[in-house]
């Protein structure tokens, strides 16, 4: 009896550090893109356009991905704090990683390939956060305990 609550006791802990893992990734993420929001929706043109050189000529563009951002930063979070609907987060982060994937051909048809760097890391950042989700969800423990597919 003590070998398989030793067990379970390890199992707990590993559960336990990997959704911690998934509540950084998700936190990192949410400051990240509302970061970017807040960078695009409220600085200067003219600031803007001295920090990335895409946003000089595309003024909407610039209000369109701000506006996306935030929608990424809230929904990657909101959710699952709340606990409504936590399956919500998975959908924000292919909904990151496709805007991601936009971002990454736009500065590719600029020729901008050294500003990749973000785009690939937070693809990353969001392909692992469902990849712990599906992991966790799968044996039933993500939030203690509650599957996210009941949420």
């Amino acid at each position: 009896m003590d070998l398989k609550q030793s067990k379970m006791e390890k199992k707990q802990v590993k559960f336990n550090f990997l959704n911690t893992m998934l509540w950084l990734l998700q936190v990192v993420l949410a400051i990240t893109f509302l970061w970017g929001a807040y960078v695009k929706l409220f600085m200067p043109a003219e600031e803007l356009a001295r920090m990335w050189p895409w946003t000089a000529g595309n003024a909407t563009l610039v209000k369109i991905a701000g506006m996306a951002d935030t929608l990424a930063g809230i929904g990657i979070i909101i959710p699952r704090i709340f606990r409504i609907w936590p399956v919500l987060t998975i959908y924000a982060c292919y909904g990151i990683i496709s805007l991601m994937v936009a971002a990454i051909i736009f500065h590719v048809s600029r020729g901008e390939v050294s500003q990749l760097g973000i785009n690939v890391a937070v693809i990353i950042m969001a392909v692992a956060s469902i990849i712990l989700w599906k992991y966790l969800d799968l044996f039933n423990v993500t939030d203690e305990g509650e599957s996210g597919k009941n949420g």
